[in-house]
């Protein structure tokens, strides 16, 4: 390649570069433009959205950074009128956004820590209204986490600590009578009632423990049944899913032990196939055939047959063309009839 050629290939690159270039920069100030724009019309978050896409590009544009500096400006100016108005939500919300902007910025969390802590006393004063002194606790307690000298928050929370106490005094009342008619889901739920005011409150800890325990004994004794159900309807699937949940609260429950291994030895029983009848010395045979693996058996009466005795032939019919089976590992019996398509040829009887 000569000189010449070379020099213009370099100047056709410069020329691109440079257009391109220039064509980001009308992008990056057009954007920032609408940003200018939504700041003046008090749309803060689409002038923050646009800002932060600008520098997200060239963290270095001075327009984009002046312009981000005006934005969080604005933010604190509008979050004190907001604090001294006592709009404290309309504050929170303006100074969460600073924030994300500015992690660090000290006079924005602290603010925020005021916008908040009168959000909460608004809302336990709210909740003490409506007689949920629970809630008015729980907010009362995270007002005075953000700020332990709040005042008015611990003014506010005697008052609602007396009527805590007072509503423990009654929900405590009604739980004689809601064991008595064994309404233990209710039980549960009053007495965590009851802790969410007081947690150190030792009656509502004893009723929350034998509560729980009689919740898990009726449940465990419903699955029980319902395994039993299931198993009686060869349903076993739900069989063992219901008495795997016993087995979680009560490892020691025989039943459902024995009801899991049932279970899974009748999903994995081998399926048996009849396909065909004979006699030999006056004596019924049944040709048994495991498809599964193709094993082949001829038994009689009383005879097992398959892995270590795994089926037991307790009756061959020749009349019905059938035979009863019972599988050892569970006790389950089975009728095998003659596959329709051995009907016609069962093997001959001999003498």
């Amino acid at each position: 390649m000569n000189v010449a050629l070379r020099r213009v290939i370099i100047a056709v690159v410069i020329i691109l570069g440079l257009s391109v270039a220039g064509c980001g920069d009308r992008i990056d100030r057009a954007m920032l433009k609408q940003a200018n724009t939504a700041l003046k019309a008090g749309n803060m978050k689409a002038a923050t959205d646009n800002t932060k896409k600008v520098l997200q590009k060239n963290p270095r544009n001075l327009l984009a950074r002046r312009l981000m500096s005006k934005i969080k400006g604005r933010l604190i100016d509008e979050a004190e009128a907001s604090v001294e108005a006592k709009k404290y939500e309309e504050a929170v919300k303006k100074l969460e956004m600073l924030l994300e902007l500015d992690p660090q910025h000290e006079k924005g969390k602290a603010l925020l820590a005021t916008a908040k802590k009168n959000v909460l006393l608004a809302h336990a004063r709210e909740a003490l209204g409506r007689d949920d002194s629970i809630a008015a606790f729980q907010d009362l307690k995270e007002a005075l986490r953000l700020d332990p000298q709040f005042e008015e928050a611990k003014k506010l929370q005697v008052e609602a600590e007396q009527k805590a106490q007072e509503k423990i005094a009654n929900l405590m009342a009604t739980s004689q009578s809601l064991i008595e008619q064994e309404k233990f889901e209710e039980l549960r739920k009053l007495s965590q009632d009851v802790l969410a005011i007081d947690p150190s409150n030792l009656e509502a800890q004893q009723l929350l423990a034998e509560t729980q325990a009689q919740i898990l004994s009726r449940s465990k004794e419903e699955n029980l049944e319902m395994a039993r159900k299931f198993y009686e309807e060869t349903k076993y699937e739900s069989a063992l899913l219901k008495a795997e949940e016993v087995f979680k609260v009560d490892p020691n429950n025989a039943e459902a032990k024995e009801l899991i291994q049932k279970s899974k030895a009748e999903l994995t029983k081998p399926d048996l196939r009849l396909t065909g009848l004979s006699k030999l010395k006056g004596r019924a045979n049944a040709h048994i055939e495991v498809p599964s693996t193709r094993e082949r058996f001829t038994v009689t009466e009383g005879e097992t047959f398959l892995g270590e005795g795994d089926f037991k032939v307790l009756a061959i019919d020749m009349d019905l063309r059938a035979v009863v089976v019972s599988y050892v590992k569970t006790g389950s019996q089975q009728t095998i009839f003659l596959a329709s398509e051995n009907l016609g040829s069962t093997p001959g009887s001999s003498p």
